[in-house]
């Protein structure tokens, strides 16, 4: 079956957000990135990247902590499915990470939805463990 125009768009924008988040570049990422997006992923008080953000801004700097939170060398992401409907995707996977201050590792599934605007990421919410995630940051 061969995606729609507007698929096709949606399909070149993510492998263009995976690439940066890939390298874990937050400029490629920005690339992608409407200046207005509406930002989600579930709160968690140990990690300041989390949360609703609004705007491009925000999003960079919650991406460059997320970054510098993790040894990134051991980064550990598969996409299982994309699902792709004009200008909304839907991404789930699994990611695994290994927490800088602590040394923990953790791996969990997650989900992220995106919407698609003028050829840039103008929603993009994260579903994802994060009470699970929030104990490779605790200390014990």
């Amino acid at each position: 079956m061969e995606l729609s125009k507007e698929s096709q768009e949606t399909q070149q924008v993510l492998n263009g957000f995976f690439q940066g988040t890939a390298q874990n570049d937050p400029d490629v990422i920005a690339q992608y990135i409407a200046d207005g997006i509406d930002f989600y992923i579930a709160e968690s008080p140990y990690m300041p990247w989390t949360g609703k953000k609004a705007g491009k801004a925000a999003v960079i700097t919650a991406l460059k902590q997320l970054i510098a939170a993790h040894n990134t060398a051991e980064d550990d992401f598969e996409m299982d499915h994309i699902f792709i409907d004009g200008t909304e995707a839907a991404v789930f996977g699994r990611i695994g990470r290994t927490v800088k201050a602590t040394g923990k590792k953790f791996k969990e599934l997650f989900v992220m939805r995106f919407t698609i605007a003028n050829g840039l990421i103008s929603r993009l919410m994260m579903l994802e463990d994060s009470h699970q995630i929030e104990k490779a940051f605790k200390e014990d």
